[in-house]
């Protein structure tokens, strides 16, 4: 859960609300296709709207909102790179986003340029790519200025188009897939020349930009009002959310733990109290012929060390055959690790002996008189 908090997203998250608004459905386009349109002027008006509340820096329109995975993945092609012999066409998540959405949302342009506002539907197609498919296409050279195409069979079910595509941007990874999961392919395009099927706001502040919900899903009501408005929250509370499966299990496996731990405790003691109970005649004759306290709870010491020693060694080995079993809730942390074993270890053996030296101690203080009369 510590290495998991401090993945890096590959945004900048301080003070960003993002929210869901989608105006148009794709059986709408199906049967008016002059609803695109419309759609696109309203979330233009709204995002003036938004854009000039107090303490807003700026309002990114997308069809996927920053951290969150895209619905729609394509096979994706380049120009003049060949694939080898038997190796599949890599697939894209495709994205919309406009001029301002990759500054709202905090994503870093590492090459070429954002979308402008002259990239419209009646200009030249352009794309902007993430680092990985940047890597997967185009190594060690820059890729502004390649073209690459959506391709496959599923193209015919889809309003998308197999036309070359300009790359004039390449943008940092970000941590769409989970946390702990491996950057995705992405493929931006801009929201002009896409159809407007699904949409949302990426809403940048100053300070406190959560106060600002209220007010921005108020807009979108007025221009919108039959528009559903979904996951508003900032991308921290989106962050937090994302990773709260895991701080559940975390919680879980721990509290077992310490249950695992709290019956170990009381078993090796209660063992030993039992043993020492049963041999307080032992002892008290012991005593009687000069076995001093120090020498008893050496005695008692030595059988509770036997069982403890027993079942570190086979707790560890079972831990190791088993620990494979958790990979899947694991973050940064091998199964075997080495640190955890030896830590877990020790504070087992620091409990067993504390568990030990109670009923050691008891055993030192019987008195032989009262033994031997009885």
């Amino acid at each position: 859960m510590i290495q998991l908090a401090e993945v890096n997203t590959g945004l900048r998250t301080e003070e960003v609300l993002t929210m869901e608004a989608s105006l148009v459905t794709f059986t709408e386009l199906l049967s008016n296709p002059a609803a695109d349109g419309v759609a696109k002027v309203r979330y233009d008006q709204m995002r003036d709207e938004i854009a000039a509340l107090p303490g807003v820096v700026s309002v990114g329109i997308g069809s996927t909102m920053p951290l969150r995975a895209s619905d729609v993945a394509l096979e994706v092609k380049a120009e003049g790179k060949p694939l080898a012999e038997g190796e599949p066409l890599p697939r894209a998540e495709l994205r919309s986003a406009n001029p301002d959405y990759f500054l709202a949302a905090g994503i870093p342009l590492l090459e070429g340029r954002a979308f402008s506002p002259t990239d419209r539907a009646n200009s030249d197609l352009v794309v902007i790519i993430n680092q990985t498919l940047a890597n997967r296409y185009f190594p060690n050279e820059n890729p502004v200025g390649k073209r690459i195409a959506w391709t496959g069979d599923v193209l015919r079910f889809t309003p998308f188009t197999g036309d070359w595509r300009t790359v004039v941007g390449v943008v940092g990874n970000r941590q769409d897939g989970g946390l702990d999961a491996a950057p995705r392919h992405v493929v931006f395009m801009p929201f002009t020349q896409l159809p407007a099927i699904g949409g949302g706001f990426v809403i940048r502040a100053d300070s406190n930009v959560a106060a600002l919900a209220n007010t921005a899903t108020g807009i979108i009501r007025r221009i919108a009002p039959a528009t559903p408005i979904e996951n508003v929250m900032t991308v921290a509370q989106y962050r937090q959310q994302s990773v709260s499966p895991r701080r559940l299990n975390a919680a879980l496996i721990s509290s077992f733990g310490i249950l695992a731990l709290i019956i170990a405790a009381v078993g090796i003691a209660g063992v030993l109290a039992f043993s020492v109970s049963a041999r307080t005649s032992e002892i008290g004759i012991r005593m009687s012929l000069g076995a001093d306290p120090g020498q008893v709870q050496r005695m008692i010491l030595q059988e509770g060390g036997v069982l403890l020693v027993l079942g570190l060694v086979l707790g560890v080995a079972s831990a190791l055959f088993a620990a494979g079993v958790i990979r899947g809730l694991l973050f940064g942390v091998a199964p075997r690790d080495p640190i955890t074993f030896i830590g877990v270890a020790l504070t087992m053996a620091t409990i067993g002996i504390g568990a030990c030296w109670i009923p050691a101690l008891r055993a030192s203080r019987v008195d032989p008189a009262l033994t031997l009369r009885s």
